[in-house]
């Protein structure tokens, strides 16, 4: 099979009908969970009930939520037509060009908003005072725009390429780019952690409250460092078992086209998956994130209240209307 070539199979056999089943109905739910995770995420960061989601970390996760709630209204969605009309049909759509370009710019920018967190937490740690200054909202949304640029532009050249040579070149680039980048801030990030842990640990916080405060701080800052290093490890798990689903998609000369299959379904729900796991994490480690998502589910349960309410009392005052001419009308005859 050759790194240039077709798409291994392409001619040779078509994949078993379960199998593309089985990719449809596993996207579906898929779908629903990305789309609604990433969409609460958006409306808590700008809604914002409670005035404390505004800052460049919470914008860059603005920015990943955009690219994974993409990923479920679009690509999510191609995916199950594409694998139901494959096992329906018995043959291979005509052109994948719809599906691979939105899958390629939504996990690039994904990808790489990945790294621009990893950055955003490698400022706020080993230069807290001047962070601010450094990293203000503005230049977050000029990093973001510059992410959805850099990913539309990349997409398109899997148009000249193919999708053989692009997803190496994607794997490769991307990829190993944003893990370097998460390498090697993190490893900066913990040698200041364990510095400003012993630097703290020899404080009289009683004595003196502004030491207090900057613990305070630094343990908040920890907990948010510690959540997206969950993050990147759920990344990880999702990433590095898709490589290695490209690689046996293209490279292995030996395996049946069963296995090549299963490889080529697996390492796009693999890829795809971790779109909708990062929404959940926020929920369940930050408490304003818990709060924001709280407070607009029960605004949407009161207003669903509300308009039932009001729906019953239209009605019933239309029935005792009603009930109360119809007498008159029998008594005029």
């Amino acid at each position: 099979m050759s790194l240039f070539g077709e798409y291994p199979c392409l001619n040779m056999t078509i994949p078993p009908s379960y199998i593309s089943f089985t990719t449809a109905s596993i996207f579906i739910p898929l779908t629903l969970l990305t789309v609604t995770g990433n969409l609460l995420v958006l409306l808590a960061i700008f809604v914002d009930p409670y005035r404390d989601l505004k800052s460049p970390f919470n914008y860059f996760v603005a920015n990943l939520a955009v690219a994974d709630l993409l990923v479920g209204l679009v690509v999510d969605p191609l995916g199950v037509v594409y694998h139901y009309s494959e096992g329906l049909q018995g043959k291979y759509p005509a052109s994948l060009n719809y599906i691979h370009v939105p899958y390629f710019m939504t996990s690039s920018a994904s990808v790489l908003s990945l790294a621009a967190l990893t950055f955003d937490r490698y400022l706020a740690i080993t230069s807290p005072m001047s962070y601010r200054t450094r990293l203000n909202p503005k230049r977050a949304g000029f990093v973001s725009l510059g992410i959805w640029v850099f990913s539309v532009a990349f997409s398109f050249l899997y148009l000249v390429t193919g999708y053989l040579m692009f997803s190496f070149i994607f794997m490769h680039t991307i990829i190993l780019f944003s893990f370097f980048v998460m390498l090697f801030t993190y490893q900066r990030i913990f040698k200041v952690f364990r510095t400003q842990v012993e630097q703290w640990d020899n404080m009289n916080d009683a004595k003196n409250e502004d030491n207090f405060a900057k613990r305070q701080a630094v343990r908040w800052e920890q907990k948010v460092t510690k959540t997206f290093l969950i993050m990147l490890v759920f990344f990880l798990g999702c990433y590095l078992p898709a490589c290695i689903c490209i690689y046996i998609t293209n490279l292995c000369s030996t395996c049946s086209c069963v296995l090549i299959h299963w490889a080529r379904d697996a390492h796009f729900f693999l890829i795809l998956s971790n779109s909708s796991i990062n929404p959940f994490l926020y929920a369940v480690r930050f408490e304003n994130f818990r709060k924001a998502f709280k407070k607009m589910l029960q605004c949407a349960c009161l207003r669903r209240r509300f308009q039932s309410f009001r729906l019953e009392f239209v009605n019933s005052s239309t029935g005792e209307s009603t009930t109360s001419i119809a007498p008159k009308t029998s008594q005029s005859e």
